[in-house]
C-alpha cells in the first residue's frame, strides 16, 4: 500500500503539470478509503475473537467467517486435527486439495510423511495437535497472499492461546515467517529454537521443513531428522 501510495504522488506531480487535479484526489482517496475500510474489518476481527473461550466457539466462528475470499473457493475449513489437549502443536501452511477434500490438515502425500517423520520419535496424531495458518485451501495450491495471511493469522494466535501449548512445531517457511514475524527463509530458520510470543504467552518453537518439500527434494530428509531429535530432546527436558 505505501507502493501505490508513492505512485500515486509521482502521478500527482505528473498530472498536477497536466492541470489534472480531480483525478489525482480521486485516486489518492481511493487508496485511503480501501486501506482505512481493510483496517477496520482487521480490528473488528480481533474484537470478536477477544470473546471467545473455546475451541468449539472457535471453530463455530472460523466456519461462519466470510471475509476471506479463499472461503468462496474451497470445499472444507480445515480446523485441526489430533488430540487438543496435547503440548505439542504443529502449524502448517494451508490445505491442499486431498486436506480440502477430508475437512483435516496433512492428510495427502504431505501428511503421510509427516505422519513417518514424527513416528520416528513416537508422536501421533493421538499425542499432538495440527492447525494450519490458512484454514481453506487457496486455488490450485498457490502460496497464500499477504492479505490472507494476515485474515487468518489471529485464528492462529486464538488458537495458540486456547490450547496453550509447551512446543510449537512450524510445518514450513509460511508457517515459520508468520509465526515467528521473520523475514527469512526456512533453510535459515530451521535447525535451532525460536520463542512464539504473544501477549503473555512465550513458547518455544521450531521451525521444519515442509513435507511437500521433501518430497521434492528428498536429500533435506537427514536435515529434517537433526531437526526431529530437537524436538524429542525438548521433549524430554520437559518431561525432566
Amino acid at each position: 500500500m505505501i507502493k501505490s501510495f508513492e505512485k500515486n504522488i509521482d502521478d500527482l506531480k505528473f498530472q498536477n503539470e497536466l492541470g489534472v487535479t480531480e483525478t489525482i484526489k480521486s485516486s489518492i482517496n481511493e487508496d485511503f478509503n480501501k486501506t482505512n475500510l481493510e483496517e477496520k474489518r482487521f480490528t473488528n476481527d480481533n474484537n470478536d475473537l477477544l470473546g471467545i473461550k473455546s475451541l468449539k466457539e472457535l471453530k463455530s466462528y472460523v466456519e461462519n467467517y466470510d471475509r476471506c475470499e479463499l472461503k468462496n473457493t474451497s470445499r472444507s475449513t480445515v480446523f485441526s486435527d489430533g488430540n487438543s489437549k496435547s503440548k505439542i502443536m504443529l502449524i502448517g501452511e494451508a490445505p491442499g486439495n486431498q486436506e480440502d477434500i477430508e475437512g483435516k490438515p496433512f492428510v495427502g502425500k504431505s501428511g503421510k510423511l509427516l505422519d513417518k517423520i514424527l513416528d520416528f520419535i513416537n508422536i501421533t496424531r493421538k499425542n499432538c495437535y495440527i492447525i494450519n495458518i490458512i484454514p481453506w485451501r487457496p486455488p490450485g495450491n498457490r502460496n497464500p497472499t499477504t492479505k490472507e495471511i494476515k485474515q487468518c493469522l489471529p485464528f492462529v494466535k486464538k488458537h495458540i492461546e486456547l490450547v496453550k501449548p509447551d512446543i510449537l512445531v512450524l510445518v514450513g517457511s509460511i508457517a515459520a515467517k508468520s509465526i515467528l514475524d521473520k523475514d527469512l527463509g526456512i533453510t535459515k530458520l530451521r535447525g535451532e529454537w525460536h520463542t512464539y510470543k504473544d501477549k503473555k504467552l512465550e513458547i518455544p518453537a521450531l521451525p521444519i521443513f515442509h513435507p511437500a518439500y521433501l518430497l521434492r527434494r528428498p536429500t533435506s530428509k537427514s536435515l529434517v531428522m537433526k531437526d526431529i531429535l530437537l524436538l524429542n530432546n525438548k521433549i524430554q527436558d520437559n518431561k525432566s
